[in-house]
C-alpha cells in the first residue's frame, strides 16, 4: 500500500479493505489492521500480509523451504475458520491448495528491494459464486490476460521461485555488492530508504541504477545517520569511481 492515498485512489473503483505490510509507513501500520477476516456469501477469507512483526525474527525466517512458510500461513487461517487465505509479502504470485486451505498471493506491482524489478506485475481476482464456489486467477497487468503461475513446492527452497519474479535494476558492477548492502545493520533503515527512493524512482521506468547515483545520494543526504553513511560508503566505495 505505502501511502494511504493509494487506498483513496482504489476506492474510486470499488470498496476497499486493506491490511498493512512490513514496509508500510508508521501511519499506515497504525491505521490499518494486521489481519482482516472477510465473510462473503458464507465463505471466510482471511486477509494477512504474512510477515513477522519482529524485524529480527522476520529476517531470520526469509530463507528456507516453502513448507514451513505455508504451514504457518495455513495454521492461522484454520484458527479463524477461513477457507481462503489472501496473503502477500513474498512478491511471488501463488495459488495453491495446502492443508485444506486455498492460499492466494496476488503477486506484486513493485519489487521487494531497491535492487530489482518485479516481473511480471500481477494482481489477483477472486470470485465467490452462488453456493460458495470459488474462482481464482492471476492477471498480468502488461497484457491484461490470465497468467498461469507455478505453485511452490513445499520441499523447494524459497529462492527457486522467489528469484523467478525479480530482474536486476542495478548495473552489473553493483550486483556483487547487493548482499553486502542488504546485510548492513542500519541504525535508521527508513532514513536510508528515504534517501534512495528518488534514485529508485528515476530509474524504475527505464534504465538501471548506477553506483555513482547511489554514492551521490548517500554523500549528499541529510537524513541518514553518520554511522549509516559510513557503512554504505564502505561498501559502495569498494570499487573505484568511474
Amino acid at each position: 500500500v505505502g501511502d494511504l492515498s493509494v487506498l483513496d485512489q482504489l476506492s474510486q473503483l470499488a470498496p476497499v479493505v486493506a491490511v498493512h505490510g512490513n514496509d508500510e509507513p508508521e501511519a499506515a501500520k497504525r491505521d490499518l489492521p494486521e489481519q482482516q477476516l472477510l465473510v462473503i456469501s458464507g465463505v471466510r477469507v482471511l486477509l494477512w500480509h504474512g510477515h513477522y512483526a519482529d524485524p529480527v525474527v522476520e529476517r531470520a525466517n526469509r530463507k528456507g523451504n516453502w513448507g514451513p512458510k505455508l504451514d504457518r500461513l495455513t495454521g492461522r487461517a484454520r484458527e479463524v475458520g477461513a477457507q481462503v487465505l489472501v496473503t502477500g509479502h513474498t512478491h511471488v504470485p501463488t495459488l495453491i491448495q495446502y492443508a485444506g486451505i486455498t492460499v492466494f498471493n496476488p503477486g506484486a506491482l513493485a519489487s521487494g528491494s531497491f535492487f530489482t524489478r518485479q516481473a511480471p506485475q500481477t494482481v489477483g481476482r477472486l470470485r465467490v459464486l452462488a453456493g460458495g464456489a470459488l474462482e481464482l486467477e492471476h492477471l498480468d497487468l502488461t497484457s491484461g490476460q490470465v497468467a498461469h503461475m507455478p505453485a511452490p513446492n513445499p520441499s523447494d527452497d524459497f529462492d527457486i521461485l522467489g528469484k523467478r519474479y525479480q530482474s536486476w535494476l542495478v548495473e552489473p558492477e553493483v550486483v556483487d555488492l547487493v548482499p553486502k548492502l542488504s546485510g548492513i545493520p542500519y541504525e535508521d533503515v527508513r532514513a536510508v530508504v528515504r534517501t534512495l527512493v528518488p534514485v529508485y524512482r528515476r530509474c524504475l521506468a527505464s534504465g538501471v541504477i548506477r553506483r555513482v547515483d547511489m554514492l551521490e545520494a548517500v554523500r549528499a543526504s541529510d537524513q541518514v545517520t553518520e554511522s549509516d553513511r559510513l557503512r554504505l560508503l564502505a561498501v559502495l566505495e569498494l570499487l573505484p569511481d568511474a
